[in-house]
């Protein structure tokens, strides 16, 4: 059984700060901040700037290296994300912004032979951070801290994730099999009902909740939960295996559907 950390508290300064407090970790080394920069569009299609800096507030005395990064949607152009809150950010803060796409990439196979070409930038660091944002999926019906994962691939991989060639929910599965959070920090004060983003016809709802925890299974159950009443995509959803790839992951054994809540 996992624990996840929640509050309703709006703060995410205060949260992450009480939730690291409350994780009693050190983190130390080359860190990896993997936030949600899908498009052009602003929060809640992409990782709030707030978020990232509240990160790097509890973590810039202790790690030797911190860099953000991401790999846009294929359709939207590195330039076009030039100017993004995230990469400002970045910019105030003296974090090195990562374009996956800018860096190398390695072809690997999980333990059921699915092959898979990822960025090699996750496997050079000692710790990783993600913030996904819970949201409608257009393709996949929920997007949150499993399929967070869908930014590490490269643009073929991804493209024939979407148009079937290949299986987009044995992908994010097989994923999360190869590449682990140490952290995993859920935003959903706004979410994004319909679809992903708001130029794919995306609906800003009001939630009021942010979630944290290691367990990525675990945090999409929860995620499930406090999304299903005002949802498009889930409204003809009951349970969250009726999601596949949620149900690869808990049959590959990474994560567990049970979970205890920590109010913080």
């Amino acid at each position: 059984m996992s624990t996840i950390y929640f509050t309703e508290d709006h703060d995410r300064k205060r949260f992450v700060a009480s939730l690291l407090s409350r994780l009693r970790i050190n983190i130390e080394g080359k860190v990896l901040i993997k936030i949600n920069l899908v498009s052009y569009n602003p929060y809640p299609t992409t990782t709030h700037p707030e978020m990232i800096e509240a990160v790097y507030d509890q973590i810039k005395s202790t790690a030797s290296e911190i860099i953000c990064g991401d790999g846009h949607g294929v359709d939207v152009s590195s330039k076009k994300i030039e100017n993004h809150p995230i990469i400002e950010k970045c910019k105030e803060l003296g974090i090195s912004f990562i374009n996956f796409y800018e860096h190398s990439f390695k072809k690997i196979k999980t333990p059921r032979n699915f092959s898979l070409k990822v960025s090699e930038i996750p496997f050079q660091q000692d710790f990783i951070i993600s913030l996904p944002i819970l949201k409608d999926h257009f393709l996949v019906n929920l997007t949150n801290a499993l399929k967070d994962k869908f930014g590490y691939l490269s643009k073929t991989e991804r493209v024939k994730m979407h148009t079937k060639v290949k299986n987009i929910n044995k992908g994010i599965a097989e994923l999360n099999a190869v590449l682990k959070s140490n952290l995993i920090i859920c935003d959903a004060l706004n979410v994004l009902v319909k679809a992903q983003e708001f130029r794919h016809g995306g609906i800003e709802k009001h939630l009021g909740s942010l979630f944290a925890g290691t367990d990525p299974v675990a945090l999409d159950y929860f995620g499930f939960k406090l999304l299903h009443p005002i949802s498009v995509k889930l409204k003809n959803i009951d349970n969250p295996l009726q999601i596949k790839y949620i149900k690869y992951a808990l049959d590959y054994g990474i994560g567990f559907k049970d979970y205890n809540l920590e109010e913080i």
